[in-house]
């Protein structure tokens, strides 16, 4: 059973009690809540604007790429495509080396979208980090960085796996 953290007089912390996990949830929640309601009019959710976002920056990716940058896999990335692709966001080219690799494009149609993801990102983000002086945002980042890395390791590791 792991210890509790203690402070200098030896008393577990209340902190200690507070897990991390319920920080990174509620934040995760909040932000799912906030995109929705922001993209609603444009016809997508917060699960396609990162495929939308990187299919624009990346033109031609294919799916396995995709779901390679953002770690997922690939029936996300292609279900997130499908959507996209429906909105008419995105077009889809069979690769012209292997015919079996889909190549993505986001179409002129997406660019709005795109704009109004860029800029209510950069709001959400200057809202997490609202009062933080720059050492701090950057702080903030690393430590999260760290935690992504670790949380990956261990699955893959098979550790954590919940099966």
């Amino acid at each position: 059973m792991p210890m509790a953290n203690t402070n200098q007089k030896g008393r577990a912390s209340m902190k200690a009690n507070y897990p991390i996990n319920r920080h990174i949830s509620t934040i995760y929640r909040l932000s799912q809540a906030y995109f929705d309601k922001k993209l609603k009019p444009y016809g997508i959710g917060c699960g396609q604007q990162f495929f939308l976002l990187r299919i624009h920056e990346h033109p031609g990716i294919s799916v396995l790429e995709l779901a390679q940058s953002g770690h997922y896999d690939n029936g996300t990335a292609t279900r997130a495509i499908q959507k996209l692709e429906q909105q008419g966001y995105v077009r889809c080219e069979q690769g012209s080396l292997d015919k079996r690799v889909r190549r993505i494009y986001a179409t002129e149609a997406a660019l709005p979208v795109i704009e109004k993801t860029r800029e209510i990102t950069a709001i959400w983000r200057g809202k997490l980090t609202d009062g933080f002086t720059d050492e701090e945002r950057e702080q903030a980042l690393a430590l999260l960085e760290r935690m992504s890395q670790n949380a990956r390791a261990f699955v893959r590791q098979g550790d954590g796996d919940p099966t």
